[in-house]
């Protein structure tokens, strides 16, 4: 039990220790206000976001272990817990960290069927409704649902229920200058025949303001509506920095698959050839990382043996893969423009600052028999993994971790 008194729980309301009204229900009468001093005190600072932390985590060396539910991520006393909790499924049904982004210094999750988790480093002073020595990672989770009918609501400002939970996540990444973080919804017939309609809102965002996601408009993908029954199954960055994805339509005779590419989500995509759309998923070649990353890179699968990394930076729109041999199996990676962090499914890990001759080693808290790491970022100094059980394409249980290194 020693991990719960890490985390400190936000309450839910805030009181007040005074009343409008005596107990007989009679105002009271005011008192006179004070003479407005000669100079005038600073505005108040600005209001608390919309949407508080669901905790707040103070890491430590121990792990704090996250496992995903229906109610959302739950803290669990050790990973063993999560054994034979949950029934394999296919992947695109599971609850599970489909995709991380960084930004600034917060860390961004697209959960599978459920919302967003968004990791942001929390001071616990007043004007942010924590007490002093609070500080830590704020956790905060948006989830996804059903969208409100309601005319009087622009289409795409409508809030979110219950509708994530339909749908498969197919992208995730950050547009504009901004860098709103956006997760494409699809609908997923590869493993079973879904009776789900298609999403009439594919595209979701979330910010501190609001208490749920919400839509957003694109026109390079709205010209395959939803409406028309058009499916986006696929987009992707490829490594020309062009945006690819496919349409497909399966409702008539012969069903139609559209393979397109964008540089301008404002504009209709151009249709490329199956190879062209292909092409954009194989991983980027080392020399095309920025070139502290790229000699961190090298460095790593030297010393490592792999030859592929996943990589999520503050510097990215989205996870880009690079690789010197496409074969190899793949790390997951964090690159801050300072350090390079990175760890392998078995929990291998590795660290390296700018100009180091070499990567420190270190390993994560082991997992059980079946159990892999898929992802890794680094906030308030503290280490982020993602984790999940795996069998061939099922996922069983999966969560994250956190622990001080």
């Amino acid at each position: 039990m020693r991990y719960f008194c890490a985390i400190v729980l936000l309450p839910c309301l805030l009181f007040s220790c005074t009343r409008g009204k005596d107990a007989a229900g009679v105002p009271p009468t005011p008192e006179p206000e004070p003479p407005l001093p000669a100079v005038q005190p600073l505005p108040e600072a600005p209001p608390l976001p919309v949407t508080p932390p669901m905790a707040v985590l103070q890491a430590g060396k121990y792990p704090l272990w996250f496992q995903f539910t229906d109610d959302g991520p739950v803290l669990i006393e050790t990973i063993e817990d999560a054994c034979f909790s949950a029934a394999l499924i296919p992947w695109p049904l599971a609850r599970h960290i489909r995709f991380i982004l960084a930004r600034d210094n917060e860390i961004m999750m697209a959960v599978n069927r459920d919302g967003f988790i968004l990791l942001s480093p929390w001071q616990g002073a007043s004007s942010q409704g924590g007490k002093q020595g609070n500080d830590g990672i704020g956790l905060y989770r948006l989830a996804g649902g059903e969208p409100r009918i309601d005319d009087a609501m622009p289409p795409f400002d409508r809030p979110a229920g219950e509708y994530w939970q339909h749908y498969t996540t197919g992208a995730f990444f950050l547009l504009g200058e901004d860098r709103k973080p956006l997760a494409l919804l699809y609908r997923d017939d590869r493993f079973i025949d879904s009776d789900q309609p298609i999403p009439q809102y594919r595209l979701w965002t979330f910010d501190l303001q609001t208490a749920s996601p919400y839509t957003m408009a694109m026109p390079a993908l709205d010209a395959y509506p939803a409406e028309k029954d058009w499916n986006i199954d696929a987009l992707r960055r490829g490594a020309d920095a062009n945006w690819y994805f496919r349409a497909t339509r399966k409702t008539t005779a012969q069903p139609e698959i559209r393979m397109l590419r964008t540089g301008d989500f404002t504009i209709p995509g151009e249709q490329v050839s199956l190879s062209a759309f292909q092409n954009s998923a194989k991983p980027e070649p080392v020399s095309a990382a920025p070139e502290v990353l790229g000699k961190m890179l090298g460095l790593v699968f030297s010393e490592s043996g792999y030859g592929a990394a996943a990589v999520v930076s503050p510097e990215f729109q989205s996870a880009r893969f690079f690789a010197v041999n496409p074969d190899s199996s793949a790390i997951a990676g964090f690159y801050s423009g300072a350090y390079l962090l990175a760890v392998s499914a078995n929990g291998e890990a590795f660290y390296i600052e700018t100009r180091a001759a070499s990567a420190r080693r270190f390993s994560l808290p082991a997992l059980p028999e079946g159990f892999v790491y898929t992802g890794i970022a680094m906030i308030a100094g503290a280490v982020f993994a993602s984790w999940e059980e795996q069998e061939g394409y099922s996922i069983g249980a999966a969560g994250f971790m956190v622990i001080k290194k």
